[in-house]
């Protein structure tokens, strides 16, 4: 069970992060990826999947008001090709505020999920490659 004293750990350390996030890197680049380039780099995917997991869209920890340029980015990331596929454990986890049913067991289920999306997903690429 996530308890309010963890979430509320979680929301300190995350506004440390976001904040890096919005005023360091976002605040300056143009084209609304970390570093400023024209496409997203390592930095961008690995920045975005810590940064996902805390937002109303998947575990619903953070709700990201005050940082517009996240909120700006994490959208950008996730209109990327096979998002969705690759993020269906996250979302199959859901809201991690929510203890009903116990978290062990929506983690168990959510990782399933998300192994059967990400497989799908190369079976469709490799198809699509194939025409």
């Amino acid at each position: 069970l996530i308890t309010p004293d963890v979430i509320n750990l979680y929301k300190k350390q995350a506004n440390t992060s976001l904040k890096i996030i919005e005023n360091a890197y976002l605040k300056s680049s143009s084209s609304g990826f970390l570093l400023g380039t024209d496409y997203p780099t390592a930095a961008d995917f690995m920045a975005y999947e810590e940064a996902a997991q805390i937002s109303p869209q998947f575990g619903n920890i953070h709700n990201l008001e005050e940082f517009p340029r996240v909120r700006a980015w994490l959208e950008k990331m996730s209109a990327l090709p096979f998002h969705d596929e690759v993020h269906a454990g996250l979302r199959a986890l859901g809201n991690l505020t929510s203890a009903d049913p116990l978290i062990a067991d929506r983690l168990r289920s959510a990782s399933k999920i998300g192994v059967k999306a990400i497989a799908e997903a190369q079976k469709q690429r490799r198809v699509a490659s194939k025409l």
